[in-house]
């Protein structure tokens, strides 16, 4: 198998680190086969960012193993997802004169986007990771997607920047390097590699938002018209659930966990009778206890309220016909579509990674869309650099064939 046709993305949770390696298939379309899989629990990570450098590499080092063994393949270099409540995003416009008012070139649209990323107010010890298309106005036409070929003779460019702490990037690049991988194809914000891998276009084009409810952290991105919106990440996640069920009932963090997750449900209202028998409750050498599912449904009820009504209030009045949908490992809770939806007033559903081929069967779970989504993104920059090769080879004019690095995005 071609060296260069290995494309890995490695998703870094605060719970578990999640690697997927794919095989591109030959052609410019994108397809990619699923040879391998790995996971581990993550370790030395808080609320998506390295806390302890040796725990985060060896926690990557056994999940890379694992991939490893599994796709027959030495893992060189990966596509990293990059999360953390320290993740920023802000709309920026920039606007230049068109070097001929006759027809728009690519340089134009280059220099709009450049001009939007110079006048971005990006906070001190904070890096730009993405600089996203949205749309353009040539003079006082609004809403324009491409502008190459155009006519006009004022370019503003709408693009949608996000930034990360520098510190917390390079921590997470320390980690990698000790964990014996030799490079980093590219960086990638968790939450749209997740969009990447789960969204359709229409749903991107109507309106939709997409919450990713990690360990820790809540990740949420917001579509409108196929270009992003809104991006943010905040410090509530399911470890929280897992603390108010441990506090509340005296239990052991694992055990509360346990529970958490085999017998948890987010909607009281969604225990049935058959629900009802009491759950034993071992804690060391005491007698075992007992509660009911709808009582531990209502601890759970209380949390995810709370993260709806904020995910609610990020999203605002913005209108979103495509609704709200659910990824990452908490996703999969009993009840928490039907819960979002009477709190929210969107349609709730789950969303799983598209289908590729291969391995479908170990990826198609909440919990791989961003590290699959991570492996999707970095072939389609490589889809898109031999693109822009075949394209200087050539003396094809570029007009709308070359659509930058926007095409992974959707637009």
């Amino acid at each position: 198998m071609a060296k260069g046709t290995i494309i890995t993305g490695l998703d870094i949770g605060s719970s578990k680190i999640s690697v997927v390696v794919c095989h591109s298939l030959p052609g410019l379309d994108g397809q990619m086969e699923i040879i391998g899989v790995g996971s581990a629990n993550s370790k030395g990570l808080r609320r998506g960012v390295v806390v302890d450098i040796n725990l985060t590499a060896d926690a990557i080092r056994e999940a890379i193993s694992e991939a490893e063994l599994m796709s027959g393949v030495n893992i060189e270099s990966v596509c990293l997802g990059i999360s953390g409540e320290h993740i920023r995003g802000q709309t920026s416009r920039g606007v230049v004169t068109v070097k001929n008012q006759s027809q728009i070139s690519k340089d134009d649209v280059d220099r709009a986007i450049q001009s939007a990323r110079s006048i971005a107010a990006i906070p001190d010890g904070q890096d730009i990771l993405h600089v996203i298309e949205q749309n353009f106005v040539i003079d006082m036409n609004n809403q324009i997607k491409e502008p190459v070929g155009m006519s006009g003779s004022r370019l503003e460019a709408n693009a949608y920047i996000i930034s990360g702490s520098t510190n917390g990037i390079q921590s997470l690049l320390n980690s990698v390097e000790k964990a014996d991988i030799p490079s980093v194809d590219t960086l990638a914000v968790a939450p749209v590699a997740s969009a990447k891998a789960v969204l359709q276009r229409d749903e991107r084009e109507v309106g939709v938002v997409l919450v990713d409810i990690g360990d820790q952290t809540t990740e949420i991105i917001i579509y409108k018209e196929e270009a992003i919106d809104h991006v943010i990440v905040f410090p509530v996640g399911g470890q929280h659930v897992t603390n108010d069920i441990a506090q509340y009932l005296k239990v052991n963090l694992p055990i509360a966990d346990e529970l958490k997750i085999n017998k948890g449900c987010a909607w009281t209202q969604w225990v049935t009778e058959d629900d009802s028998t009491s759950i034993p409750i071992s804690s060391g050498s005491s007698p075992p206890r007992f509660i009911s599912r709808f009582e531990l449904a209502e601890i759970i009820e209380y949390r995810m309220v709370e993260i709806l009504e904020g995910i609610g209030s990020e999203i605002g009045d913005i209108q979103l016909p495509g609704g709200l949908v659910l990824t990452g490992g908490t996703a999969l809770m009993d009840g928490l579509t039907e819960l979002a939806e009477q709190i929210l007033p969107l349609r709730a559903q789950v969303g799983y990674p598209k289908e590729l081929k291969g391995l479908t069967d170990r990826v198609n779970y909440p919990l791989y869309a961003t590290s699959l989504g991570l492996a999707m993104y970095g072939e389609d920059l490589r889809r898109e650099e031999r693109h822009a090769r075949l394209l200087r080879k050539s003396s094809t004019p570029i007009g709308g064939v070359f659509r930058h690095i926007k095409e992974w995005f959707g637009y």
